[in-house]
């Protein structure tokens, strides 16, 4: 079986999916002359790793692609990757997208709000986020249990035979990595074996120095002013954030907050133009903080929001602000019961 001219092709089973609609779709996208690659908007290291390795997956494959974003790019980290790995990753206002092109979605889905809706015919979901796909795509591929989308690219090169770049490796380990708290949260047995198999191929050295330097100098600052604000109840943690912080900096600050000892569940709160910015932590087993979001913001439409059961974000819409702020104060009360009463069980 070929795909493009390079590969003749020995398929194995994947998990989840039929391996025939793998096939089919690769086979579908082989007369196209390019395809876009689309993370989820303020992308992280999972989302352009695995945007990463599906490019060169099917480069492989005799398919050209290219990778897109919108947003920003607000984590040092992540632009150490990028930069130290070549990944070539344009904005989407860079990229000349026009109505013709065809868009495969990387760890976002099409429909949700972090995923902007760019020009061209979006065919394609590739996710381990809790999602609704919309129907009529060529492909979907949505595996909630899994802890980052590194580990289906990871069983795509399997699927494939086909033997994955240390630099693929690399960026995936990363996405693996910092996606599951260092293989700390959400972790299922694939997540493991990719685990394994990415140390085998990756570049451990430069692994570390990515997930090393995390954050910059100038943002040491959050952390202390974090500190202060946090306020604690019952086990969940409420800190906000009333300097300049980048969007994604928020989640790493929930995740510094959630290793004090009395905390399991952590919310922290940013007033942005849009409304309020959130990023929850948890390490309750009883709350399900994508639930929350789910429950409080989507389905009473005071905003949106969705993840992971021990990770997620939201933002309130600013129409709604009085819903969670007292007297320019914000208190999320809605959130914050919401949190307790499923830590009482």
């Amino acid at each position: 079986m070929k795909f493009g001219t390079k590969h003749s092709l020995t398929i194995k089973v994947t998990h989840m999916i039929q391996t025939s609609d793998l096939v089919n779709f690769v086979q579908k996208l082989s007369p196209l002359q390019r395809v876009v690659i689309q993370a989820h908007d303020y992308p992280d290291h999972d989302a352009i790793a695995s945007a990463y390795a599906m490019s060169v997956l099917l480069k492989e494959l005799g398919i050209d692609s290219i990778i897109v974003y919108n947003g920003e790019i607000d984590r040092i980290s992540l632009s150490n990757m990028i930069e130290w790995l070549n990944i070539p990753v344009s904005h989407c206002s860079k990229a000349q997208l026009t109505t013709m092109d065809k868009i495969i979605t990387i760890d976002g889905c099409i429909g949700e709000r972090n995923v902007t809706d760019m020009p061209g015919e979006e065919i394609a979901v590739i996710d381990h986020h809790v999602v609704t796909p919309p129907k009529n795509l060529w492909f979907c591929d949505v595996r909630e249990e899994y802890g980052a989308t590194a580990t289906i690219m990871f069983e795509y090169f399997q699927a494939f035979n086909i033997s994955m770049p240390k630099d693929v490796a690399t960026a995936l380990l990363v996405g693996l990595k910092i996606d599951t708290a260092h293989m700390t949260r959400g972790v299922c047995s694939a997540d493991l074996k990719a685990f394994v198999m990415f140390n085998q191929q990756a570049d451990l050295a430069l692994v570390n120095k990515i997930c090393r330097n995390e954050i910059t100098y100038s943002e040491l600052k959050l952390f202390e002013h974090v500190c202060q604000s946090v306020e604690q109840t019952e086990g969940v943690g409420l800190a906000t954030v009333s300097i300049d912080c980048p969007k994604n900096m928020l989640g790493i600050l929930g995740d510094f907050l959630l290793t004090v000892n009395e905390l399991d569940v952590v919310v922290v709160a940013q007033s942005s133009q849009r409304g309020i910015q959130l990023s929850l932590r948890s390490e309750c087993q009883y709350v399900d903080v994508a639930k929350v979001m789910r429950e409080q913001l989507n389905i009473k439409n005071f905003g949106f929001g969705g993840g992971h059961s021990h990770m997620a974000g939201g933002v309130v819409f600013k129409e709604f602000l009085d819903e969670f702020i007292d007297e320019e104060e914000l208190h999320l009360s809605p959130i914050i019961d919401s949190i307790l009463a499923l830590r009482s069980f």
